[in-house]
């Protein structure tokens, strides 16, 4: 990338972070970015629409073993965002509801700047079983969102925002026996760009975070539009990054999770039709 380049990158990322009441040079934190209506609100957790949008987070058979990915373009809703992804495999089932509670630790805290939970703590509000082996897994998810690289790239808002990892840094304070108990962790500032002007989705956080994960990631689909338009089977098996090539077993899959959303109130109709098109209607 020549020099020049990389100035207009710049250029239009800060043009673009100017445009949404941003100052690019100021330490931002996303409790501040909020709007108030809901940024005091512990009953809420939030995902940028780049990251809901796409396979980022997928919903794959347990069974499957998860994939090393090296600068994979992942499938994303939007034809004009790209997004490229080193890294283990990151799921649904439990590392994206582990991502947003750790964003909900650090939203008080300045982008850049550490924070501090229990992984005690992390396994209570993601609603799991308190045991040695959701400790473990915990920490494994966290393991996971450090060790990646995120670059996004959206044509029509900020150009490059620069590659992210979805945790930047942590340290730990291990028991007797090796294990971390207590985390310290820092968030990238880079992270600001994808939720600058409202551009993020948020969840009623008891509700999402006991969704299986292809209704999760309904949700996500749902949630991030303000009027969702008909998602085709095909598509949405793409977001999911499903493994599943079986149509009628997926067909049936996406049944249960239209159902899920739908009790939940996540929507008030959500159905897969006669041509495979899921329709979802919130009033």
């Amino acid at each position: 990338m020549t020099a020049s380049c990389n100035r207009q990158e710049q250029a239009l990322r800060r043009a673009y972070l100017h445009s949404k009441g941003i100052k690019p040079d100021v330490q931002f934190q996303l409790d501040l970015i909020y709007p108030k209506t809901i940024g005091e609100r512990d009953d809420l957790r939030h995902i940028p629409n780049d990251y809901a949008r796409s396979s980022l987070f997928t919903a794959r058979n347990k069974s499957d073993p998860r994939k090393t990915l090296i600068h994979e373009k992942l499938f994303h809703y939007n034809e004009h965002v790209s997004i490229l992804y080193s890294g283990i495999e990151l799921r649904a089932e439990d590392d994206e509801i582990v991502f947003l509670q750790i964003l909900n630790y650090g939203q008080s805290v300045a982008f850049g700047e550490p924070f501090e939970f229990s992984v005690k703590d992390l396994v209570c509000n993601v609603a799991w079983s308190k045991n040695g082996q959701n400790y473990d897994r915990a920490r494994e998810c966290i393991s996971r969102l450090k060790a990646n690289e995120v670059l996004a790239l959206n044509s029509k808002a900020y150009g490059k925002s620069g590659s992210i990892s979805l945790i930047q840094n942590y340290t730990v304070i291990n028991d007797a026996k090796g294990k971390p108990t207590q985390y310290r962790v820092w968030l990238d500032p880079n992270l600001m760009v994808l939720f600058a002007g409202n551009t993020f989705t948020s969840h009623s956080w008891k509700i999402y975070r006991d969704l299986s994960p292809v209704a999760r990631r309904l949700a996500d689909y749902i949630e991030s539009h303000k009027h969702p338009f008909p998602l085709g089977l095909e598509k949405f098996r793409q977001m999911c990054g499903s493994s599943d090539a079986n149509t009628t077993s997926w067909r049936q899959t996406v049944k249960l999770a239209c159902a899920q959303v739908q009790k939940a109130k996540i929507a008030d109709f959500a159905e897969l039709n006669k041509v495979d098109q899921i329709c979802c209607v919130c009033e």
